[in-house]
């Protein structure tokens, strides 16, 4: 039994995403479950609409949780429960020091340079006397009473075995003044009540493991097991931030990226079957997930990477699967790609997929490399009618264009091979095949640069060419004319 436990201060990140799919797969793999847990407890920063785009995010990859989402907010009185115990165990007590009286043991301790740890001045407050004071309403936090000597030790699934001295660690606030439960101590009792067995998570983390543990003995109750994989950083090799790409997992759906190559790379990120082999489906990821393959030095995040993913898993799928993909994307995220209504069709962006082939390193790209063949009302831009112009003249451009046009007419079947054959053995105003693709390519698709011209001219269909190489013979007649 797994869990992802994110807080909703903000959306899911590339670390969060990562450490949600290190606890799937290691749930999926050995036959689990794998829990969702939100930690809201931090109500003057948690956010209704964080918390919506963490599930969207985690639906978007792919990781279907089989329990939850359960939100700390809502378990109050568990926790209650839990400190009730400890407190009745003399195993926590309250503490009555106001924050004045916490500051300034801080501050002289900075001054002389020091390590802070409270004190314990209210550990020895007689049971009475304590109840009394919180009974008539003076404010009060629960802290956990660390035992004397002795240390915290566990075996990391990344690490090996860490220790932990006692004598490093301070009665810790496991309940609020305001009744609301620390991160520690919610996370360990959620972890009991929840059946969790396994934790994987930052290396961040690892001061937290004591103070866990340490609750967990006192509860008398079995402590998971953790691994803590090394932080991921930017290609400087610092704290991954948004300047390397850090930003939210949504910003990578809309981006164009795709949640297979995004769940494949971040596996990648912490993690390795070998040296070699760098594709995997989530099933795939699944079959093959172990602890002992977890990476012990920091993984680096790199954009373009990803991209390549990207573009290698969107050049394996099956077509129909991909237009499917492209065609969603399109009318969600590309307002600015103009459709014309008897274009806006599945089947039709399943062609000029097929097309696009291998160009598509993003799902957005489509409207880079062909937003020409959704819509038929275009002008050409005076730079490409100006470099046309330069390079063969008006006139001589217009009747190429004009002779092109005539030949294609004349072509009986209508295929990329033919259309090919037929436009490499013509004799065309003296120019060679590359010259002619070139003018070609500008009427079909009013920029340098499409899919494969001959694919384009197929699926736009014989009117639709003609029409195009005609247009845009006369408007460099009429360009030049000016």
């Amino acid at each position: 039994m797994t869990r992802f436990a994110p807080s909703p201060t903000g959306y899911l990140h590339i670390g969060g995403a990562r450490t949600a799919l290190f606890n799937y797969l290691y749930a999926k793999k050995y036959g689990g479950r794998f829990i969702l847990r939100i930690e809201d407890t931090d109500t003057a920063r948690n956010s209704e609409e964080a918390s919506e785009a963490i599930l969207s995010s985690l639906k978007w990859m792919g990781l279907d949780w089989d329990d939850g989402p359960f939100y700390q907010s809502r378990r109050l009185d568990i926790y209650r429960k839990y400190a009730e115990k400890l407190l009745s165990e003399k195993k926590a007590y309250r503490c009555f020091c106001t924050a004045e009286r916490l500051e300034a043991q801080r501050a002289g301790k900075r001054a002389d340079g020091g390590f802070w740890a409270y004190d314990r001045l209210c550990h020895s407050l007689d049971e009475a006397e304590s109840r009394a004071r919180a009974d008539s309403g003076e404010k009060y936090v629960i802290r956990f009473s660390i035992p004397d000597g002795g240390a915290v030790s566990f075996n990391d699934m990344v690490h090996g075995v860490l220790n932990f001295q006692n004598d490093v660690l301070d009665d810790f606030i496991i309940i609020k003044s305001d009744g609301m439960p620390t991160y520690n101590f919610a996370v360990a009792v959620d972890d009991h009540e929840m059946g969790v067995t396994h934790v994987i998570r930052g290396d961040d983390h690892v001061s937290n493991t004591p103070k866990q543990l340490l609750i967990f003995g006192a509860l008398g109750v079995e402590a998971p097991g953790y691994g803590h994989v090394p932080m991921i950083l930017g290609q400087d090799k610092t704290k991954l931030s948004k300047r390397h790409g850090a930003t939210s997992l949504g910003w990578y759906e809309e981006a164009g990226f795709i949640r297979e190559a995004a769940v494949n790379y971040l596996a990648l990120l912490g993690w390795s079957l070998d040296d070699k082999t760098e594709f995997f489906t989530l099933a795939e990821l699944i079959d093959k997930f172990s602890e002992s393959r977890f990476g012990r030095t920091p993984a680096v995040f790199d954009i373009k990477k990803l991209e390549y993913f990207n573009q290698s898993h969107l050049k394996t799928m099956e077509i129909g699967v991909r237009s499917e993909l492209v065609y969603n994307y399109a009318k969600k995220y590309i307002p600015e790609l103009k459709i014309d209504e008897k274009y806006d069709d599945l089947e039709y962006f399943k062609s000029v997929t097929a097309i696009a082939g291998d160009r598509l390193r993003l799902l957005g790209d489509i409207k880079n490399y062909a937003w020409f063949m959704f819509t038929d009302e275009f002008s050409y831009p005076a730079e490409l009618r100006d470099k046309i112009i330069k390079d063969h003249g008006a006139e001589a451009a217009a009747r190429a264009l004009r002779q092109m046009a005539e030949i294609i007419e004349g072509v009986g079947e209508f295929s990329p091979a033919d259309l090919e054959s037929v436009l490499r053995n013509a004799k065309i105003e003296n120019l060679n095949f590359s010259k002619l693709v070139f003018l070609l390519r500008s009427s079909l698709s009013a920029q340098t640069v499409s899919p494969g011209i001959f694919e384009v001219m197929y699926t736009l269909g014989r009117a639709r060419s003609l029409e195009r190489i005609k247009r845009l013979a006369a408007a460099i007649e009429v360009h030049s004319a000016q």
